[in-house]
């Protein structure tokens, strides 16, 4: 009777022990995270598009402005996305660099990405944006703005052409043809998203 009720009593506190280790998160899951959740945010959208965008050759960037005026958030978020998106410019000519110009001299090919970088450049205030969140916060009356602008990739394709055109190795050598091929699939992608 003894070793019946023994067995019981453990078979209880085994079930409690799971039972309430099953309910919430244990003490070493809680110290792992640091009191930290996972949560997902207006930028977790905007980068999933960015991303989508990028593999089609449409330089864009993401920026989050902040203010208690609505339009001077939408400004400073408007600014931040174009200084992202001039660091996407300069990872999109680096992929075209890569990829097409492989048989290249060094100097050529550092000589033909500047010259890329300096015409796109010029041309990000031509950035429009393509989507925009507003979050107002009643609290505190603060505007947070998200925004991801993008731009016409038919400006990179005239400054890629430009600067082919005047370095004579890339001329040669470069893989032009297909190069022109993937920035004209980027504009198409370009006008059908801007016509939404």
């Amino acid at each position: 009777m003894k070793t019946t009720r023994f067995l019981l009593a453990a078979i209880s506190g085994l079930a409690l022990a799971f039972t309430l280790s099953s309910c919430g998160p244990s003490k070493a899951q809680q110290a792992a995270t640091g009191g930290f959740e996972t949560v997902k945010t207006p930028t977790d959208e905007l980068l999933e598009i960015k991303k989508d965008m990028e593999s089609k050759y449409i330089p864009c960037g993401i920026g989050i402005g902040e203010s208690t005026d609505e339009m001077v958030a939408r400004n400073v978020s408007g600014d931040a996305a174009r200084t992202d998106m001039a660091q996407t410019l300069s990872n999109i000519v680096e992929r075209l660099s890569e990829s097409y110009a492989q048989n290249v001299n060094g100097e050529a090919k550092k000589i033909w990405e500047e010259g890329v970088r300096q015409s796109t450049h010029k041309e990000l205030n031509g950035s429009t944006p393509y989507k925009v969140i507003p979050q107002f916060n009643k609290e505190n009356g603060h505007w947070k703005v998200y925004s991801l602008y993008f731009l016409n990739p038919e400006f990179l394709k005239k400054a890629v052409q430009t600067a082919t055109s005047s370095q004579e190795e890339l001329e040669l050598k470069v893989k032009k043809d297909d190069m022109m091929r993937k920035l004209d699939e980027g504009t198409a992608a370009y006008l059908e998203k801007s016509k939404k």
